[in-house]
């Protein structure tokens, strides 16, 4: 049966995409005053894999520290407990929707397209003086996520959602608002809810497709619409109506960048993107990297 909104279909599936015990722990803990970087980080080393991950990433040149960082206490002293959350999270979401058939949507380019809108909104939220300019990065591998969860949950309404966006990035919300009532954009603000991941991330996430009507953060959406636009047509190149062409005009008067100057940070990333998509989810040899 259709699910009559966004929030009816995230509780409905609650179980099947609920974040790990490890995750939520963690993410209790950031949120609570009284445990200590420690505490978190007694939790983390619980889980080998997740700990083996996390170093990894914080080891990476996307961090670019001085030395090697060889403990996850060690690795918070670096990056600090609220972007060590904000990365559990990221490599716990690259494993899940693992269900979804080739036929609908190949995965490890939507990895490839998540993982650069994180890169990008980062690296432009740093050019434009953002407070915290790291949450940008688990925001824009995040922002398409309830895209996945229509495609695993609602596979038979997905497959009539994707014939009528005909794979253009601007048509998905439009065709899901005909097809579910709701938008993928929606599903992902449930999400982060039920989650209960930072207010900021899942406010970010409802508005990425509508930057003009977020009410709070708006640079900030405005910036992670900008990188998915660009990620979007890195992975699906298009000769015509490209994602860059439907970017909202409010989005550059609020960031006051330029798309040259943002094609410019995205052959800049290139390296980033192939690295931390080969960490995250696997090989990137033969995936598209900016010229």
């Amino acid at each position: 049966m259709k699910p009559i909104s966004a929030n009816e279909l995230v509780a409905s599936i609650d179980q099947a995409v609920s974040l790990p015990e490890v995750c939520l722990r963690i993410n209790e803990m950031v949120e609570d005053a009284s445990s200590s970087a420690q505490d978190i980080s007694q939790v983390i080393m619980q889980d080998a894999n997740l700990s083996a991950r996390l170093l990894r990433l914080v080891n990476s040149a996307y961090y670019g520290l001085p030395g090697k960082v060889s403990t996850i206490s060690r690795a918070i002293t670096f990056v600090g407990t609220e972007e060590l959350r904000d990365l559990t999270i990221v490599t716990t979401s690259c494993k899940m929707f693992s269900g979804i058939p080739s036929s609908m949507i190949n995965m490890r380019d939507f990895w490839h397209y998540s993982i650069a809108t994180g890169i990008l909104a980062r690296q432009f939220s740093r050019q434009c003086n953002v407070l915290h300019p790291e949450r940008l990065f688990v925001v824009g591998v995040l922002h398409d996520i309830g895209r996945l969860v229509i495609l695993w949950h609602l596979s038979t309404l997905a497959r009539d959602i994707l014939l009528i966006a005909h794979g253009k990035n601007q048509l998905f919300s439009a065709a899901e608002e005909e097809v579910l009532g709701f938008t993928h954009s929606e599903v992902g603000y449930e999400l982060c809810q039920n989650w209960k991941l930072p207010q900021s991330i899942a406010n970010i996430i409802r508005f990425h497709h509508q930057p003009g009507s977020a009410k709070e953060h708006r640079l900030e959406t405005a910036l992670v619409h900008i990188a998915q636009a660009l990620a979007y047509d890195l992975v699906w190149p298009s000769e015509s109506d490209t994602s860059v062409d439907n970017i909202d005009e409010q989005t550059w008067e609020l960031s006051g960048l330029s798309l040259t100057q943002c094609q410019e940070t995205l052959g800049e990333a290139g390296l980033q993107i192939m690295e931390l998509y080969s960490l995250l989810v696997g090989n990137a040899a033969r995936h598209r990297t900016p010229a």
